[in-house]
C-alpha cells in the first residue's frame, strides 16, 4: 500500500490558503484550509476528490481558512446522487474548531443540499471525546494552541447560558441537519420555493419552451412580498443564538496504523502447529496449543510489526501562538517524534517563518522534513494557468482592454536552509518509505510559451499582428458623453461555479472623481483584483470601493464579500480611515448572513451602512420614505436616485438602476429572465451590464433555469434605449469564450475575466472580435 501527502494549494493571490491531500487507495483526507480559490484550484489541478470523506480544517475558524468551504460543499453536493448515498460510503465529515457550526449555519438562507450527507465535528476543547479521530486507516490527534498574549480573556470569560450556547449549539446542529437533508418535501409544499415571492405563482407554471422574450412583462405581481410560512420560519430561524470569536488554532498529527507483519507458515510448522484453523488464529493475534501441548504465541510466527508513521500539519496564524506550540508535551521526546513524524507541514502567518523559536524547533528534529507555507516565503505565482494563458494572449492582442496579469517571480524571503518552501505538487511519501519529491500538478503557466507559435498557432500570430497594426493606423475614437470616462473591470464573468478559464460573478465600476462600485462579489474576487491591478494600484482601488451591491443570494454572486470587507477594513485602519463607511446595497437576507457571521469574526460590520434592495423598489414613488442610510448613500456618492425591481430568477433577486448627478446612468441585471420592470427602471441607461448565460439556441434551458440568452440581453439594451451594453455571466458550458457574434453592433462588448475598458471606448471591441475567435481556437476543451 502506498500513502502520500500532496500539496494542492499554497499561498498566492489566487489561493490564499494551504491545502494538503493525503492519498490512500480507498480514501482521501484533506488537511489545512478550504480558502477562497480552493475549488477552482482543485479543478485546475484535476484533483480527484470523490474519495474525500474527512476534511480537517487547521488554524482558527475564520474566513481565511473557511472562505471556500461553502462553494466546495455546494459543488460536492451537486455532484452526488441521493439514491447512491450509503450511510458508510459517501458521508463527508468536516472537522474543525469552535464556531464551525456557526459558519455553516449562517448560510442557511442560500445553502440547501440534500444530495450531500455531511457531518460536522466541532472540536471544542482538548481531551474531549472527539479530540482523537480514528478510522481503518489513520489516527488523527488534535492540538489546541492558544496565543500567549491577549485574547485568553475572550476565550475563557464566563458567559450566560444563552451565550455559552448549549441551546445555541443544539439549534445550530439541528439547523444544519435540515440544510443537508432532502428538501423535496419543502419544495413540493412551496415552503422554500426557488422563485421570487414578488412573482405570481401562476407565472412560474407556464411552458418552458417559450422563445425569445415571450415571457417578458408576464412575471411581476404588484402584490406585496409573500412572507415565509410559520413552518418555514421554524425550520430556518431569522437569527442564530449568540456566539463569540475563538482564538484557538488547531493543528493535527496524523499517523497511519501499525502494519502487522506477515505470517510465517514454515516457522509455525516447525513449532508443531498443524495447518488449518490454528494458522488463522495465530495470524489474527491469538496464541494456540500444539498437539504436544506447547503454547505458540503470534510474535513467534510473525514478522515484526511495522510501526505506523505520518505527518504533522501545524497552523500558527500569528507569532503569539509559537510559545505554546513549541512547549507542547507532544514534542518532549525528540527521538520518538522523528521516528513517528516524517514531515512537518507548516502553515504560518505573515512574518513568523524566520522566528528564532520556530527555527530552533525545526533544528530539534532534523530527521523530519519541514515544509513551510506562508505568504512571505511563497512565491506569488499564477495558480490558474489556463486562465492566465488566454489572458496573456488577450494582452498581446490589445493591452488597452486586456491588462497584463501581475505575479511574483521570487519570494519575499527564502526559507531557512533546513526547510522547503511549499508549492503545489510537492509530495511527501509516507509509505512504503519516507521521500520528498515534486510532481507536475496541472498546467504550469509560462507566458512566453503561451505566445509561442507552437502553442498559439501561426494563424494567431498573423491575425494579432494585423489587428494591432489596424488599431494603430486607425485608432477607434473615444466617444464623449456623461459617463464616457467611467471604467469597467469585469473581474469574473462565469456563472454557477468557478472554472479553469472564468471565475464567478464580479464587476468593478469606477466613476472618476467619485468612487467605485462592486457589482456582486463572487468567491475569489479579491484575488482577481490583485492580478489585474498589482501591488501598486490594488490598495488604492480597494479603498476606493464605496458600495458593495449584491443582486441575489446565489453563492456565485456573493461568497467573496467577507474577504473583500475584511481586507478593506484592514487597509482603512492602516490609512487611519477607520470611520470611512462602505455602503452595502443588498437583499435583507444577505445582511442577515453578514450579521450572523460577524458574531464570530470582525470584518468591520460596524462601519457598514446597509440599504436593502427591497426598500429601493419604491425609491422613485411619490410616497417613498427614505431611510437615513438611503439619504447618506445618495449624498455621499452623488446620486440622483437608486432603484431596484424584482428579477425573475430566485427568492430575493433584484435588477437595479442608479443615476448619478453627472448624467451617467448604470443598469445591472444580476441574474434574471427578461422583465419589463427592468426595462422600465433602466430606461435611458448609459451602460447596461446584463447577464448572458446561454447562447440563443438554448432558449428552453434559459427559461427553465431562469436566465437570459445573449440575444435577449442585447434586446433588453435596445428596449431600454441603453447607449452601451456589456455582456457577462456566461455559462461554464462555454469554458473559454461564448459564441462571439461577428455581426454584433459597435455598442456591444463581451466581458472577459480581467478585462478593463472605458464606457466611451466600447466601440473598440468590435475591431477585436475576429481576432478573439482566433485567440480561443485551442486544443481540445478541458474543464
Amino acid at each position: 500500500m502506498k500513502v502520500h501527502a500532496t500539496i494542492l494549494t499554497a499561498p498566492t493571490s489566487d489561493t490564499p490558503g494551504t491545502a494538503i491531500i493525503v492519498h490512500f487507495d480507498d480514501r482521501r483526507y484533506i488537511f489545512g484550509h478550504i480558502a477562497e480559490g480552493s475549488q477552482r484550484a482543485f479543478v485546475e489541478r484535476r484533483a480527484r476528490l470523490a474519495k474525500v470523506r474527512d476534511i480537517f480544517l487547521t488554524g482558527r475558524t475564520e474566513w481565511a481558512t473557511t472562505g471556500g468551504l461553502v462553494g466546495f460543499l455546494l459543488t460536492v453536493g451537486d455532484s452526488r446522487n441521493v439514491d447512491d448515498q450509503k450511510l458508510d460510503g459517501n458521508l463527508v465529515t468536516l472537522h474543525g474548531g469552535k464556531n464551525l457550526l456557526q459558519t455553516i449555519a449562517a448560510t442557511r438562507s442560500f445553502v440547501f443540499r440534500g444530495q450531500l450527507k455531511m457531518n460536522i465535528d466541532e472540536i471544542k476543547e482538548a481531551n474531549s471525546p472527539n479530540d482523537v479521530f480514528k478510522d481503518n486507516n489513520v489516527t488523527v490527534r488534535t492540538l489546541h494552541i492558544r496565543p500567549t498574549n491577549g485574547g485568553l480573556k475572550l476565550d475563557r470569560k464566563k458567559r450566560s447560558a444563552d451565550e455559552m450556547g448549549i441551546d445555541g449549539h443544539q439549534q445550530r446542529v439541528e439547523l444544519i441537519q435540515r440544510m443537508f437533508a432532502s428538501q423535496n418535501k419543502l419544495n413540493n409544499s412551496y415552503e422554500l420555493e426557488d422563485v421570487d415571492p414578488h412573482v405570481t405563482r401562476e407565472s412560474t407554471q407556464g411552458k418552458r419552451n417559450r422563445t425569445s422574450s415571450e415571457d417578458e412583462g408576464r412575471y411581476l405581481s404588484t402584490s406585496a412580498p409573500r412572507p415565509y410560512t410559520d413552518k418555514a420560519k421554524a425550520q430556518y430561524p431569522s437569527r442564530l443564538s449568540k456566539a463569540l470569536p475563538s482564538l484557538v488554532a488547531l493543528s493535527y498529527i496524523m499517523t497511519i496504523h501499525d502494519h502487522r507483519g506477515k505470517f510465517l507458515p514454515k516457522v509455525a510448522k516447525e513449532l508443531g502447529v498443524e495447518p488449518g484453523p490454528k494458522f488463522g488464529l495465530l495470524s489474527n493475534g491469538h496464541p494456540v496449543i500444539t498437539p504436544s501441548g506447547r503454547i505458540v504465541h503470534p510474535h513467534e510466527v510473525m514478522e515484526p510489526t511495522i510501526p505506523g508513521t505520518g505527518i504533522a500539519v501545524c497552523d500558527l496564524p500569528e507569532a503569539d501562538y509559537i510559545a505554546e506550540f513549541v512547549s507542547h508535551p507532544e514534542w518532549s521526546d525528540t527521538t520518538a517524534v522523528q521516528t513517528k513524524i516524517g514531515c512537518f507541514f507548516w502553515i504560518l502567518g505573515f512574518g513568523i517563518a524566520h522566528d528564532h523559536r520556530l527555527i530552533e524547533f525545526m533544528e530539534r528534529f532534523p530527521g523530519s522534513k519541514h515544509i513551510i507555507a506562508s505568504t512571505d516565503v511563497s512565491t506569488d505565482c499564477i495558480s490558474f494557468g489556463g486562465a492566465a494563458k488566454f489572458a496573456t494572449r488577450l494582452n498581446h492582442l490589445d493591452p488597452v482592454f486586456f491588462p497584463q496579469l501581475h505575479r511574483g517571480s521570487t519570494a519575499a524571503e527564502p526559507v531557512a536552509e533546513h526547510a522547503v518552501t511549499a508549492e503545489p505538487g510537492l509530495v511527501f511519501h509516507i509509505k512504503p518509505e519516507w521521500a520528498l519529491e515534486r510532481e507536475p500538478l496541472g498546467e504550469v503557466f509560462d507566458a512566453a510559451h503561451a505566445l509561442s507559435e507552437v502553442e498559439a498557432g501561426s494563424d494567431f500570430i498573423t491575425i494579432v499582428n494585423k489587428t494591432r497594426e489596424s488599431l494603430i493606423q486607425l485608432p477607434p475614437k473615444l466617444e464623449e458623453f456623461p459617463g464616457s470616462d467611467v471604467e469597467v473591470c469585469t473581474l469574473g464573468t462565469g456563472s454557477s461555479v468557478p472554472s479553469r478559464y472564468r471565475n464567478v460573478s464580479s464587476t468593478l465600476v469606477t466613476i472618476p472623481d467619485n468612487c467605485s462600485i462592486l457589482l456582486d462579489c463572487g468567491e475569489g474576487t479579491i484575488g482577481q483584483m490583485k492580478r489585474v491591478f498589482g501591488p501598486d494600484q490594488y490598495n488604492n482601488r480597494l479603498v476606493d470601493i464605496r458600495v458593495l451591491y449584491i443582486s441575489h443570494l446565489h453563492a456565485d454572486h456573493h461568497l467573496g464579500s467577507i474577504s473583500f470587507l475584511k481586507e478593506q477594513q484592514q487597509l482603512l485602519d492602516v490609512n487611519r480611515l477607520k470611520c470611512q463607511p462602505t455602503f452595502v446595497v443588498a437583499p435583507n437576507r444577505f445582511w442577515t448572513w453578514l450579521t450572523d457571521y460577524s458574531l464570530i469574526e470582525d470584518f468591520g460590520i460596524n462601519r457598514l451602512v446597509f440599504v436593502s434592495n427591497e426598500h429601493l423598489r419604491n425609491s422613485t414613488a411619490d410616497n417613498f420614505t427614505p431611510t437615513p442610510g438611503y439619504d447618506f448613500l445618495i449624498q455621499d456618492i452623488k446620486l440622483k436616485n437608486w432603484v431596484t425591481a424584482p428579477a425573475f430568477h430566485c427568492q430575493s433577486a433584484f435588477t437595479t438602476a442608479l443615476t448619478f448627478r453627472s448624467g451617467f446612468k448604470l443598469a445591472y441585471s444580476g441574474d434574471t429572465r427578461p422583465t419589463s420592470s427592468f426595462v422600465s427602471i433602466g430606461n435611458g441607461a448609459t451602460l447596461l451590464i446584463h447577464e448572458a448565460t446561454f447562447d440563443d439556441h438554448l432558449i428552453a434551458e434559459a427559461v427553465a433555469k431562469k436566465h437570459s440568452t445573449i440575444g435577449e440581453a442585447i434586446k433588453a439594451g435596445r428596449d431600454m434605449c441603453a447607449s452601451k451594453t456589456a455582456l457577462v455571466h456566461f455559462s461554464q458550458r462555454y469554458p473559454k469564450a461564448p459564441n462571439l457574434r461577428t455581426d454584433a453592433a459597435s455598442d456591444i462588448v463581451y466581458g472577459f475575466d480581467y478585462m478593463r475598458f472605458k464606457v466611451g471606448e466600447i466601440n473598440r471591441f468590435h475591431r477585436l472580435i475576429n481576432a478573439l475567435a482566433e485567440v480561443y481556437k485551442d486544443d481540445e476543451e478541458r474543464m
